[in-house]
């Protein structure tokens, strides 16, 4: 009787995370005059893609995808969601003409401020956190120079 009743517990579970649709959040770099940007889309399932994005927002190269571990990837959803409810704020900064750029995430609505610029609060510091740590398991450079050839290979990540 045990056994049967974990059993029906088990599959209830399976059937919910079955059912609950997959979150979505896109990470965006504007690039500069000497750099691409990129579009990094990670879902809630550890898995990710990115694409080099030239200034007019064209793809500059095929969807790369990647996958990131859990631990990475259920801290990125918190912190967006912390962000988001306590309204994460990013000092200015000035940029450069030439390298100067802006990078945000979007989710469920709500974009990020300029995580380009230091984070005024710990919600932002966390965000900054996540995105590199997302950006380097995606194999892309902070500035990835235009001519300098394709997108390094993604390292592995290690398991958290």
């Amino acid at each position: 009787m045990r056994v049967r009743a974990t059993l029906c517990a088990a599959l209830a579970i399976a059937a919910c995370v079955a059912a609950s649709p997959t979150d979505t959040a896109v990470i965006v770099n504007s690039g500069s005059t000497n750099s691409y940007g990129y579009a990094i889309q990670v879902w809630s399932d550890g898995k990710g893609s990115l694409t080099l994005k030239q200034r007019s927002g064209a793809a500059a190269s095929t969807p790369k995808p990647f996958t990131l571990s859990a631990a990475t990837t259920v801290r990125f959803f918190a912190d967006l969601a912390a962000a988001r409810k306590g309204n994460a704020k990013a000092a200015p900064c000035m940029k450069s003409a030439s390298f100067g750029s802006s990078t945000h995430v979007t989710w469920q609505g709500w974009q990020s401020p300029d995580l380009s610029c230091p984070a005024a609060d710990s919600l932002g510091d966390a965000l900054i956190r996540d995105v590199d740590a997302i950006r380097q398991a995606s194999g892309i450079n902070e500035l990835p120079l235009r001519g300098a050839g394709p997108i390094a290979p993604a390292p592995s990540e290690p398991p958290q």
